[in-house]
């Protein structure tokens, strides 16, 4: 479902009405997907389990899943179109499911560690503010096509801004 939408907003620039509807319903799957209760889940899938001996709820093995898919690029993404009105109330839907077992003391914690990361990261990088920034190719949106092992603040765009 995540490539399929990387293909849609990749294909064209400007996203048609039918195209902006298959990627609302796609985050809708995924919505839907993710609010299955876990006592549910196991009717569906038995618990898989891990390498240590220990059980891995089906929830996580599809977050894990969409994580290693650069989910969390692609919805930075979407939140930057122009048509993000049309998708927005589903992406804090799946957004606030996808977050949903987490506390807010360990979010705060990581929340700060990564802004510690990427300040520090661009002090280093950018010693003088006079120098213009680095341009992206401009081919392919590098919120959709960036390594998957990059944190989501290094983007590639260069202060370029990408339309959906």
């Amino acid at each position: 479902v995540v490539e399929y939408m990387k293909h849609i907003l990749e294909s064209d620039p400007k996203l048609s009405p039918h195209k902006c509807d298959q990627i609302n319903n796609c985050l809708l799957l995924l919505r839907n997907i993710l609010h299955i209760p876990e006592s549910h889940a196991h009717f569906l899938m038995p618990r898989l389990q891990s390498g240590g001996g220990h059980q891995v709820s089906m929830q996580n093995t599809i977050l894990w899943n969409l994580f290693i898919q650069s989910i969390d690029k692609l919805l930075l993404y979407l939140m930057t179109c122009p048509q993000r009105s049309l998708w927005g109330v589903t992406m804090v839907q799946l957004i606030a499911l996808i977050y949903k077992d987490q506390h807010v003391s360990t979010l705060q914690k990581l929340l700060n560690l990564w802004f510690e990361a990427s300040l520090s990261e661009s002090s280093d990088d950018n010693e003088s503010n006079t120098t213009p920034p680095k341009q992206a190719s401009g081919d392919s949106s590098p919120m959709l096509t960036s390594d998957p092992t990059s944190d989501s603040s290094d983007n590639g765009s260069g202060g370029k801004k990408e339309s959906c």
